[in-house]
């Protein structure tokens, strides 16, 4: 029974522990620094396994590192566009005391020590910048951190101290300072490539990049590089990429959302779901209970260094069943004015619809969403766009305006004559309009000269009706020809048409006038 006691209590015990760890283990955080803010802030505020990502610009401060496991890297991955200074010429930029800490992508300049190294162990320092210091990089009881890819120069003193440090490996660096090295221990200073060093005075016979003798760092401990490198090129790091996708960013509770990564060089990742959950999926589906917005981050990691991005879904309450949602009409048109034929092009915005009933205010209707439509003849047409659904219609209306197009015929007639205006009295005389010629003085000379011709009376000795029905015709005939045919052939009416004809009128009230003696 006592034995069945303390296996319990082991038990309790065991469940106790992994509850404290895993409340002690949290999602990843990714913090950003822009100028104006404080690096060191940062650091207090971060958690083992954050990543702290510090914006282009310039930085005066001195800062201790004394979390485990954290990343701070330059943003632009740029060591030229993101400067950091010391306080003062006896502080140190950074100043780490604590393992597992990454340091990339800045300038380092004007202090004591530009990165100091104290008790700190696998560290990764790379891809810096480190110039105008005393020292620019300083070990102290630290082992097995690994430096690659700096360019140390112009440091006064030393460009890298190595006191009670060893294990450590130190490859492929740019040196060129007062000294270049100091190392009391035993250190690795290369793997298949060495370090650029301004000192070297070795020769590469076979052209391999290499210098054929060893660059001695300090020989009594043996801390040689073996490949010692004629020219530096910096082997940049492979850095990760975050990339994903999501199917929809907005919906209303409870909304299901699928997530997909894309990402680029990535040995690990961490989705942060914006509620308190995590994944470390590459795709899953996730569903928001409540309404609110959430922001999804996503951050992968490698060797060198980390990478997030994020996207906020918008989480809307859902909606009341009890209170129905109406269509809402809107539409917009291209055009709301023009000359006869008018096309116009005419777009639905509408909300909440089902469907849509155009009428284009001459009889003609459609139901495509974003039709397109002629007007044929001049006027002010009322357009109107229904939308409908379960719940109930919206209306609404644009006015298009139509009007008659430009008159060429009378414009041409206009200079036409102007044209004619001012070329003599020969033209002037083929203007003569058809009122003029069928004038009643002109008539009454024409009817004289044919009845006198004939032995007849003259037109004036005629009854009254009879001379009535004879200016009748005239006077119709004038209308006719003034309404119906155009002015330049009005002008080309013969003289001689008229004649023959009261010739042969007045030859038949000739014949009438004897037939009644």
């Amino acid at each position: 029974m006592a034995k069945v006691k303390i296996l319990r209590w082991v038990c309790l015990f065991v469940v106790f522990l992994a509850a404290v760890s895993i409340s002690e283990t949290g999602a990843t955080e990714n913090i950003y620094v822009f100028p104006e803010e404080s690096i060191q802030a940062a650091v207090d505020k971060a958690s083992p396994g954050d990543t702290i990502f510090v914006k282009p610009g310039e930085y005066n401060e001195s800062i201790l590192i004394d979390q485990d496991n954290l990343t701070i890297i330059s943003d632009s991955r740029d060591p030229s566009d993101t400067v950091i200074t010391g306080e003062d010429t006896e502080s140190n930029v950074f100043k780490v005391v604590a393992s597992n800490v990454t340091i990339s992508g800045f300038s380092v300049a004007d202090s004591k020590c530009g990165i100091y190294l104290n008790g700190a162990q696998s560290c990764t320092i790379n891809n810096n910048n480190v110039s105008g210091n005393i020292i620019g990089i300083c070990l102290f009881k630290s082992d097995n951190n690994t430096l690659s890819d700096n360019l140390v120069y112009s440091n006064t003193d030393c460009g890298i101290k190595s006191f009670t440090s060893s294990g450590n490996a130190i490859y492929n660096n740019y040196f060129n300072n007062t000294n270049n090295a100091r190392d009391d221990k035993f250190n690795v200073w290369n793997r298949t490539s060495g370090n650029c060093w301004s000192d070297y005075t070795g020769t590469d016979e076979d052209g391999d990049g290499v210098g054929d003798t060893v660059y001695a760092v300090n020989s009594r401990t043996k801390s040689m590089d073996y490949r010692p490198l004629i020219d530096f090129i910096p082997e940049l790091p492979v850095l990760p990429e975050a990339i994903f996708t999501s199917n929809v960013t907005a919906g209303y509770a409870p909304l299901t959302v699928g997530f997909t990564d894309f990402s680029e060089n990535a040995s690990s990742l961490l989705w942060s779901l914006g509620n308190l959950e995590t994944s470390n999926s590459s795709d899953f589906l996730h569903t928001f209970v409540n309404e609110g917005n959430y922001t999804v981050t996503l951050n992968v990691t490698n060797e060198n260094g980390s990478d997030s991005t994020y996207v906020t879904i918008n989480v809307l309450r859902a909606p009341d069943p009890s209170v129905p949602v109406l269509p809402e009409a809107k539409i917009n048109a291209n055009v709301t004015g023009g000359y006869v034929p008018l096309t116009v092009q005419f777009f639905d915005f509408s909300e909440n619809a089902a469907s849509l009933c155009w009428s284009f205010g001459d009889g003609k209707t459609s139901c495509c969403p974003d039709p397109k439509h002629t007007f044929c003849c001049p006027g002010n047409y009322t357009v109107s766009l229904t939308a409908e659904n379960d719940n109930g219609s919206s209306s609404t209306f644009i006015v298009i305006t139509v009007l008659k197009p430009v008159n060429q015929s009378s414009i041409g007639d206009k200079t036409n004559s102007e044209d004619t205006g001012g070329q003599g009295s020969g033209r002037r005389n083929e203007g003569i309009g058809i009122e003029e010629i069928l004038s009643r003085r002109n008539l009454d000379s024409v009817g004289n000269f044919i009845l006198s011709f004939t032995g007849t009376r003259s037109l004036a000795e005629l009854g009254p009706s009879i001379e009535h029905e004879i200016f009748r015709a005239a006077d119709a005939a004038k209308d006719f020809t003034g309404d119906s045919m155009p002015r330049i052939e009005v002008r080309n009416i013969s003289m001689h048409a008229l004649f023959f004809g009261f010739l042969g009128l007045a030859l038949g009230l000739s014949v009438f006038r004897r037939g009644r003696k």
